[in-house]
């Protein structure tokens, strides 16, 4: 199989760069200001080999970028692709259009609910998630009947290159970017960081990741984790300085690790329940080293050990997986809600702090 490094990629988005431009740039200023349009993506494909969109809300007097990666689950054999004759795994983007975002809740890009962190300073992009890799992957994949194999299509990597190119079209000087995910989300933006710092290599960047747990070795097994990335082919996406970065296995916190030393100054805010219901089940699945106890003691591993100077998390007790659909300002954490957290966070406070 052909390894399309991201140099390769780039070389072949800017090889199109103008018609493109225009094209964007053309639908772009006829959807209306607060309304949320859809954009199709050129050669990117959802798992079934349906078209990829981004769906991006305009706001007149923004000045700065919010990305948010959808979650949606992970999937990287017959049996967790969910093969059934001839079809696996959903597939197909979920179109996150709403008809009246303004009144609508839609997250923390709601501007009707009080202290969320996303005001109309920013711009929004919307990226769904429809290929089940965590936005890492790079394979064509043969699943199901051996006979009569389904073709699953796991470009998520490339998805997300693309995803940023017309971004940077639409976008191309905000004062700051945040890149959120939720679930898959928040692992694939963890992961793609060095991806959005080649297409915004100067404006300040924050990385939220709700409920996308830094998956630790040996909390999952070593197996588990590389069963995975190979079926997904993450070795080809990986930065080529990852291994001297970050020795040792890879895994999500060693991921964690990468980003600090590359990007000293992005901040990294990782949200989540002690007992995730959800992450504790994919856990089990790829070999959790202390069952429905892996999630808590994993996590606080990870706060204790793989943390650099700007990265930080906001721990709170329950099962709950996600946050990014209720107000911030009901979730607390000790004596903090997590929209003041996150204020603190992206206006450079300095007592922006670890909530354990």
């Amino acid at each position: 199989m052909i390894r399309w490094s991201f140099a390769r990629v780039l070389v072949v988005l800017l090889a199109g760069l103008n018609a493109a431009t225009d094209l964007y740039a053309k639908s772009f200023y006829s959807c209306p200001d607060y309304e949320t349009c859809a954009f199709e993506l050129n050669g990117a494909e959802c798992a079934d080999g349906t078209p990829m969109f981004i769906n991006v809300t305009r706001r007149p007097k923004a000045t700065k970028l919010y990305i948010y990666l959808q979650g949606g689950g992970a999937c990287w054999d017959s049996v967790s692709c969910d093969c059934h004759g001839n079809r696996c795994y959903g597939g197909t983007a979920r179109n996150l259009t709403r008809r009246d975002p303004k009144d609508v809740h839609s997250g923390w890009t709601d501007l009707s609910v009080p202290a969320n962190p996303i005001t109309a300073e920013y711009n929004v992009v919307e990226v769904p998630y429809c290929t089940g890799d965590l936005f890492m992957g790079n394979r064509l994949r043969e699943l199901g009947n051996p006979k009569r194999p389904v073709l699953i299509r796991q470009f998520g990597y490339r998805n997300i290159t693309k995803a940023f190119a017309a971004t940077k079209q639409l976008f191309p000087a905000p004062e700051s970017i945040i890149i959120m995910g939720s679930s898959a989300g928040g692992l694939g933006a963890m992961f793609n960081l060095h991806q959005l710092r080649k297409f915004y290599d100067r404006a300040p960047a924050y990385v939220i990741s709700d409920a996308g747990a830094p998956f630790k070795i040996p909390y999952v097994s070593a197996d588990g984790v590389d069963r995975i990335f190979r079926a997904w082919g993450v070795a080809d996406n990986l930065p080529p300085d990852y291994s001297v970065t970050a020795p040792g296995p890879i895994d999500f916190a060693g991921l964690l690790r990468y980003n600090a030393t590359r990007f000293p100054k992005d901040r990294f805010a990782f949200i989540s329940s002690y007992n995730d219901w959800v992450m504790t089940a994919f856990s089990i699945i790829i070999g959790a080293e202390y069952g429905f106890s892996t999630i808590g003691r994993m996590i606080r591993d990870v706060a204790a050990h793989d943390l650099g100077q700007m990265q930080k998390v906001f721990y709170v007790g329950g099962e709950r997986h996600t946050f990014h659909n209720i107000p911030p300002s009901e979730v607390l954490s000790g004596q903090i809600n997590l929209a003041d957290w996150i204020s603190k966070m992206i206006n450079g406070r300095a007592d922006w702090s670890n909530q354990l």
